[in-house]
C-alpha cells in the first residue's frame, strides 16, 4: 500500500430487546403514527378501484381466521383518504433461510423474526468463508451482532405500544453486557418505523446481492467484501429515527461533537466500532492483530458509512458518471449497448485502492436508498410507508420546537401524497444513481426496471384516489 493509499483510508479516521414473538408466531405488520391503522391484502388496490372500498367509513370487516392476510378497517377512522391498505400482515418465519433464498432478489427481511436475521448476516459472511480467512471466532461474532440488533431503535411495526415513541427493553443479549445491549436513552427504545434492525440487514444483504450476483466481488479483496456487509449492518446503529438536519437545528451535543457533519454517520460508526473497545466478549477486530489490517477495516468501514450521508448523494453520482465516462473512453470504438452487456469493460482495477474504496461507498449508499427498487411492489410500499412516518414524526416534532419545517416531511399522511413523494423520489435520486450503477455492473441494470414498475403501482394509487375525489 503506498502513501497515497494509506492516507485515502486515514483520511476516514476522525470519523470517529427482547425479541418479540407471539405464541402462534402471527405478528401483525402495522404503522402507529398516533392515527387508526389499515391491514391489507393483495386485493386492496383493485377493491379500492371498483368502488368496493371508501375511505373514512366508520365500518369494520370481518376477519377470517382462514386467512391471515384479510384486510380489516379499525373502528373508529372518520379520516378521509388518510387510512390505506399497504400494512401487511405477516407470519413471522423462524426458520433460517438457506443461503440460496438470501441470495435473490425477492429476499425479504420483514417476513422473519428478528434474531433469524443474525443468522442470516453470519451466513453471508461464511458465503464467502471470510470467518476461517481472517480467523473470526464466530460465537464472538454472533455476539457482536446480538448486540447491534439490541442497540437498534425497537421497530414499532412488531413491538407496539400506546405510548407513541418508546417501548421499555427488558432483555438483552446472552453473553453481552447491559451496556453493550441497551441504547442511550437509559433503557428506553425510540420506536424507529424504517431505521431499525431490520433496514440495518435489509442493507446488508442488498450489498451481498450487489457482491454475488452484481459481480463486483471480483474487483475488491476479501477485506474489501467484509468491511462492505458489517458497514452496511452498523450504518444507521442507534438512529434516532430523525436526520442530521434535525440534530443541527436543535444544536444537540451529537452535532456539536461531529461539527455538524455527518452526524449520524459518524455516531453510527462510532456505536459500531466501540462495541469492540469496550467490551472484550463482542471484540471481532481482535482478529485483525496486523495494526495496519485493523486500520484498514476501520477506515474503509468509516469511509463506506459517511456515504450513506444524502448530503453525499451527489457527489456519489459525479464518481460513478466519472467512472462510466473512462471506461466509455477507453472502449471509444464500443457502443453503449455492448458496452452494458459486459462486466469485463468496467474500469476498475483491484489493485488499485481508490476503485476499490469507492465500490464500498457506492454500495452502501445505493442499499441504503434502495427499497424502491425491491421487485415485490408489496416489499416496496411497506418500506414507503416507514419511512414517510418517520417523516411525519419528524416533522410533527419539528412543529412542536418551533423549528424549521422539512418541507417534504410534511403532510405525508395519505396514500395520495405517499405515493406522489414515491415517485419522485425515485426520478429525482434512485434513478439516476442506479443508471450509473447499472452501466457500471451491467449484471445490476434490471434493478430500475423494477422501481419504474414499483412508481406505476403508485400511478394507479394516484390514480384511484383521484378517481374517488372526482377529479378522475
Amino acid at each position: 500500500m503506498d502513501a497515497e493509499q494509506k492516507n485515502m483510508l486515514s483520511d476516514g479516521a476522525a470519523a470517529g430487546a427482547s425479541v418479540h414473538s407471539s405464541a402462534n408466531n402471527k405478528v401483525a405488520s402495522t404503522v402507529w403514527n398516533g392515527y387508526d391503522c389499515v391491514f391489507s391484502n393483495d386485493d386492496y388496490l383493485k377493491k379500492l378501484q371498483n368502488g368496493d372500498i371508501h375511505h373514512g367509513q366508520n365500518t369494520e370487516a370481518e376477519v377470517s381466521t382462514d386467512n391471515p392476510r384479510m384486510s380489516f378497517r379499525r373502528r373508529g377512522s372518520g379520516r378521509a383518504l388518510d387510512d390505506y391498505g399497504w400494512l401487511r400482515q405477516l407470519d413471522l418465519r423462524s426458520d433460517v433461510p438457506s443461503i440460496e433464498e438470501i441470495r435473490d432478489w425477492s429476499f425479504d427481511t420483514l417476513q422473519f423474526e428478528e434474531n433469524i436475521l443474525v443468522e442470516v448476516f453470519i451466513s453471508m459472511l461464511e458465503f464467502y468463508d471470510l470467518l476461517t480467512e481472517f480467523v473470526l471466532d464466530r460465537e464472538t461474532l454472533k455476539r457482536y451482532v446480538f448486540a447491534v440488533m439490541h442497540k437498534h431503535r425497537k421497530d414499532c411495526y412488531y413491538q407496539r405500544t400506546d405510548i407513541e415513541g418508546e417501548v421499555s427493553v427488558t432483555g438483552t443479549t446472552a453473553n453481552a453486557s447491559e451496556e453493550d445491549c441497551k441504547s442511550s436513552d437509559d433503557g428506553h427504545h425510540v420506536l424507529c418505523e424504517y431505521h431499525n434492525w431490520y433496514h440495518a440487514v435489509s442493507c446488508a444483504q442488498v450489498c451481498f446481492l450487489f457482491l454475488t450476483l452484481g459481480g463486483a466481488d471480483q474487483f475488491l479483496e476479501s477485506k474489501d467484501i467484509f468491511c462492505i456487509i458489517v458497514g452496511a449492518l452498523i450504518h444507521d446503529l442507534d438512529h434516532p429515527g430523525t436526520n442530521n438536519d434535525f440534530e443541527v437545528k436543535r444544536n444537540t451535543a451529537l452535532a456539536q461533537k461531529y461539527h455538524n457533519d455527518s452526524v449520524l454517520e459518524r455516531h453510527s460508526i462510532s456505536e459500531g466500532l466501540n462495541l469492540c473497545a469496550r467490551n472484550p466478549e463482542l471484540d471481532w477486530l481482535k482478529s485483525f492483530d496486523n495494526v495496519e489490517d485493523r486500520k484498514y477495516v476501520e477506515n474503509y468501514i468509516t469511509e463506506a458509512i459517511l456515504a450513506t450521508d444524502p448530503a453525499r448523494h451527489a457527489t456519489i453520482v459525479k464518481e460513478a458518471l466519472t467512472f462510466v465516462e473512462e471506461g466509455t473512453k477507453a472502449y471509444g470504438s464500443v457502443t453503449s449497448e455492448s458496452l452494458s452487456e459486459s462486466v469485463e469493460l468496467t474500469q476498475f482495477d483491484r489493485a488499485n485502492l481508490k476503485h476499490r474504496l469507492f465500490i464500498g461507498r457506492l454500495f452502501l449508499h445505493s442499499a441504503d436508498i434502495s427499497n424502491p427498487l425491491h421487485s415485490s411492489f408489496d416489499v416496496a410500499r411497506d418500506w414507503a410507508v416507514r419511512v414517510t412516518t418517520e417523516f411525519s414524526k419528524q416533522a410533527s416534532k419539528e412543529k412542536e420546537l418551533r423549528l424549521e419545517v422539512t418541507s417534504y416531511m410534511d403532510g405525508l399522511d395519505s396514500e395520495y401524497n405517499i405515493a406522489k413523494v414515491q415517485i419522485s423520489f425515485f426520478a429525482f435520486m434512485v434513478q439516476p444513481l442506479f443508471d450509473a450503477v447499472g452501466k457500471l455492473f451491467p449484471n445490476l441494470s434490471h434493478l430500475n426496471d423494477w422501481g419504474e414498475s414499483n412508481c406505476d403501482g403508485y400511478r394507479e394509487v394516484i390514480a384511484a384516489c383521484e378517481k374517488e375525489r372526482g377529479e378522475g
